[in-house]
């Protein structure tokens, strides 16, 4: 035998057509739900905080799983950026610097690096997002070592500018598409290989 159960509907076009609300007060079970090959358009389902299932729609939500910003650091110090609070949470986000760049006065791109130490000296350049356990916020880095920004200056030599510092950042939803893990400390006693413990849960 085979039959459709139709619900305020006299032609239902599945094997149970409800035409209108569904209230479940129990568990709802998902065995075989098939593939779904029509894509675009299409949503997730999600749980919200008041314990409802949800479509998902990028277009109305506060955030996506995977967003994209740029942090534009105007008319910055000589010496960059530290410790610069963006106020998102450590909690609810992975936040990653994906690329950065800067730039000099009027757009000069002819920057470089000025040792505060010796003329020989190369500086190291570091560019990075951080924990603060304080605050519980995400912070952001962006300087060289013991060195200035420098660019030409007009008559001939080098001089110390500040910069336009550009920060390409990638947020990660936590519990969306994320999932935090245990810091990994490794003891390399002083050796230049070593293998290391696989991270729980992989």
């Amino acid at each position: 035998m085979y039959a459709q159960i139709g619900i305020n509907t006299n032609t239902p076009s599945a094997m149970l057509h409800v035409k209108g609300n569904v209230r479940l007060d129990g568990n709802l079970y998902l065995e075989e739900p098939g593939e779904f090959n029509v894509i675009p358009g299409s949503k997730l389902l999600v749980n919200s905080t008041s314990n409802n299932i949800l479509q998902y729609d990028i277009e109305r939500s506060n955030y996506g799983p995977i967003n994209y910003v740029q942090f534009a650091f105007k008319n910055a110090s000589t010496t960059g950026i530290q410790d610069y609070n963006t106020q998102i949470s450590t909690i609810d986000y992975l936040v990653t610097v994906q690329g950065y760049y800067f730039t000099g006065p009027n757009n000069n791109t002819n920057i470089m690096s000025h040792s505060n130490n010796k003329a020989a000296d190369i500086p190291g350049f570091q560019m990075y997002a951080y924990k603060n356990t304080t605050t519980k916020t995400w912070f952001l880095r962006g300087f060289f070592n013991n060195a200035t920004f420098r660019a030409p200056v007009s008559g001939g030599g080098y001089d110390d500018v500040p910069v336009d510092l550009y920060m390409n950042l990638i947020i990660f939803r936590n519990g969306f598409i994320s999932k935090p893990q245990n810091d990994v400390t490794i003891d390399m006693n002083n050796s230049e290989t070593i293998t290391a413990p696989l991270p729980p849960g992989f």
